[in-house]
């Protein structure tokens, strides 16, 4: 795994920071003494980091053209969920996008600081006599990493301030190539052997050949990944923002979903959370498991991918199932296995949308003697249901 690309954004981005006020200055929770340490001295966050086995990254997208003077709410609110749901050692990247010109630049990379329990609890019992504990230094850590991460956004946010943002007009919007932005980074997940969370703060008031999200009764897009040439598979996206600066139109929350959902289908990606709010859920994924999947449909047999990440008490996050020539859905339930009260394996599994139908939901069952085959059903129960099963990568 690459070491971090922190990219230092100079003196004058600390004390612009200041000029922002606490939602900026003060949320990000780093003292003054930790900005300038990572500035001018020899310290600064460790690399080594990077050098753990992860099985998630986390990409922020940013709209510069969504962003409204004097809101940093939004700032915070990612601060505060990066800080309560990164995985140790997860490498998050911060990218701005430029809808009105179909780009984007990354503008941050680093790995979060902190151990698995089982590597802190090995740390704790070591005995140190020329260096210190690692653990001792986590929080400084931390704080070189949330100073990284408000500086990136503090840039994005001051390149978007330089702009004259007026609130769209939904009768005549102006243009927004906010999928080709966002597309222009399609190397990263064609690339990247994990799954991508994907957090992406814009307005997604998309209006380009591609399609528009304020035509009344038009076609949903849904060959925007062939047209483009580019799929996001293995990612999950969340959408917050959506809405902020769009005037009179009361149904465009409802409209843009709608759109949204079917043009990230088309590019083989799940929609985990859409809203003005974000609402990545508040757990951390301890472990992961990578599946093979084989989909038995009308006496065709397909296959797919199936990535499941589960918290300490088993219950999923930011899983997802794909099959080819069907869809890629995000899954919720729980997957318990090997515990004392279920020595087998059994996934219980809720699709957010039809892999196999056009419900707007299907039943996932699956079980196994152990985690490296499973085998069960999907589809509606009493409607239709199809026979799926699933073997381990690499077991």
């Amino acid at each position: 795994m690459r070491c971090p690309r922190i990219r230092h954004v100079g003196a004058g981005r600390v004390f612009a920071r200041a000029l922002l006020g606490s939602a900026f200055g003060l949320a990000f929770g780093v003292p003054a003494h930790s900005q300038t340490a990572q500035l001018f001295g020899t310290t600064g966050l460790d690399p080594s980091f990077c050098q753990q086995k992860t099985f998630r990254q986390t990409v922020i997208y940013i709209d510069v053209m969504s962003i409204q003077q004097g809101d940093t709410a939004w700032a915070s609110d990612l601060e505060g969920k990066l800080s309560a749901t990164l995985t140790p050692g997860e490498r998050v990247t911060v990218v701005e996008l430029a809808p009105d010109q179909g780009t984007s630049q990354e503008v941050w990379s680093a790995c979060y600081p902190n151990y698995s329990a089982d590597v802190r609890a090995a740390l704790a019992q070591k005995t140190y006599i020329f260096t210190s504990n690692p653990l001792n230094g986590l929080k400084s850590q931390q704080g070189f990493f949330m100073n990284g991460f408000g500086m990136a956004v503090t840039k994005i946010y001051q390149d978007a301030t330089k702009q004259s943002h007026q609130q769209i007009d939904a009768t005549q919007p102006p243009k927004e190539e906010i999928i080709e932005a966002l597309a222009s980074d399609g190397a990263r997940f064609s690339q990247s052997p994990q799954t991508i969370r994907a957090i992406v703060y814009s307005n997604l008031a998309q209006n380009s050949s591609l399609g528009n999200v304020f035509a009344s009764g038009g076609d949903l897009p849904t060959n925007v990944g062939q047209k483009l040439g580019t799929f996001f598979r293995h990612s999950v996206f969340y959408f917050f923002g959506v809405g902020i600066g769009v005037a009179d139109d009361s149904t465009y929350l409802a409209d843009s979903k709608a759109f949204w959902t079917s043009l990230m289908a088309s590019m083989d990606s799940p929609v985990e959370g859409f809203g003005s709010d974000l609402n990545v859920p508040n757990e951390v994924p301890v472990t992961s498991y990578q599946y093979d999947v084989g989909l038995t449909l009308n006496g065709n047999q397909l296959f797919g991918k199936a990535s499941i990440f589960v918290d300490s008490d088993g219950n999923l996050i930011d899983s997802w199932i794909g099959v080819d020539r069907l869809s890629f859905v995000s899954i919720s339930g729980t997957y318990i296995c090997g515990s004392s009260d279920a020595p087998t394996c059994s996934l219980n599994a809720t699709t957010n949308g039809g892999l196999t139908t056009q419900s707007t939901s299907e039943n996932l069952v699956m079980n196994g003697n152990d985690d490296t085959a499973l085998k069960g059903t999907v589809g509606v129960p009493g409607a239709l249901v199809f026979p799926i099963s699933a073997k381990l990568e690499n077991p």
